[in-house]
Order: C-alpha cells, then structure tokens, then sequence
C-alpha cells in the first residue's frame, strides 16, 4: 500500500502487527502516502499491533489534504489491552495535521497527548472524544463547531467555546459541569444521557 504514492482516498486503514495478522497494514506504510485527502480513519491501533516507532514513521502530521482524521484504538476479543502510557505514546506520535478540520479519538486509555494543547489547529470544527477514562476535562478550541464527548467517566468540565453549535454528551459522570458562555445562546442541544 505504502508504494501507492499517488493515492488520494483512503478512508479506512486497518492496522496489523505483520505477525501472521493478515488484515491490515503495517501503520508505516502511511509515510509516503503525502496526497491524501478527504477523511481517514486509522482503526485497530490496540492489541499490541503498532509499536511507537512505526507510528512516528508515519508520519501523519506531514500530511497536509486531509479533512478529518480518525484514531481508533478499539480492542478486538483476542487483544492484548496495551498500558496508558503505551496509548499516550502512540498517540503522541500520531500527532494530526494542524489543517484538519474534525478530529475522533475512540477507547484512547492514555493522559492528553503534548499536541492536543497545540493552539495550531485553528481550522478544527468537528471534534469527538469517545471511551476516555482519564480525560478530566477538554480544551476550549475556538474555532470548534461541534463536540461530542462519549463515555469519559472522569470528565468534569466542558469550558467554554465561542463558535459551539451543536454539544453531544453521553454516558457521563453526575458531577460534568459546563462553563456556560452567551455564545451557546445558540447551540443545538442534540443530545444528552447521564
């Protein structure tokens, strides 16, 4: 895959550990694929089957087309679940590019990546956040349209942000507080289940 240099879609791009787990790719073979555009989603980043190394060689912040990134780090049933701070590394080194405009993380175990508190990623309107037991609280990005926060148990606190259209919460603790802003005069209330 990674020799499909020209390649501009690619929207579904499943990890494998190169150890007899014939779905998928190795994650490095991302790092050449520079034309992409349009939404990615990088799926089955647990279980032992991408080490650090490889997903800094992919390097997914050089790439500067696509729209939307998706990191997915879902157990499959014969899994191994890695430690928080082996999430935190793969995810710091799968730094998104600061041009994106929405950005997914799904059962992420670990702490705040370095990045996330990167104030570059100003094009950003989309974000959702599902299955983050250590998150206490999210970031206010500015340009931000749309949030979504799913199963974050710890999740305290939703600060304000002055662009927000549209607020989805599921599955939170009793105690998440939201730091109320005129501007969410009008957002879209979609949903919300305790």
């Amino acid at each position: 895959l990674g020799k499909l240099t020209n390649l501009r879609t690619l929207k579904r791009f499943l990890v494998c550990d190169g150890k007899g787990d014939i779905k998928g790719c190795n994650i490095r073979e991302l790092k050449d694929l520079n034309k992409l555009k349009g939404y990615l989603s990088v799926e089955r980043l647990e279980g032992g089957r991408v080490k650090v190394i490889d997903a800094k060689d992919a390097h997914l912040k050089e790439k500067h087309e696509p729209i939307g990134v998706e990191l997915d780090f879902k157990v499959g049933k014969n899994d191994i679940v890695g430690s928080a701070s082996e999430q935190k590394g793969l995810l710091e080194a799968l730094e998104p590019p600061h041009g994106i405009e929405s950005l997914g993380i799904c059962d992420y175990k670990g702490e705040r990546p370095v990045w996330y508190l990167d104030t570059n990623y100003v094009e950003l309107q989309t974000l959702r956040l599902q299955c983050f037991p250590l998150w206490a609280t999210v970031i206010g990005i500015k340009s931000l349209e749309k949030l979504e926060v799913n199963t974050c148990p710890t999740m305290c606190e939703l600060p304000s942000m002055p662009m927000l259209k549209s607020l989805k919460i599921g599955a939170m603790t009793d105690s998440t507080r939201l730091v109320t802003s005129p501007t969410w005069t009008g957002c879209r209330w979609k949903d919300v289940a305790a």
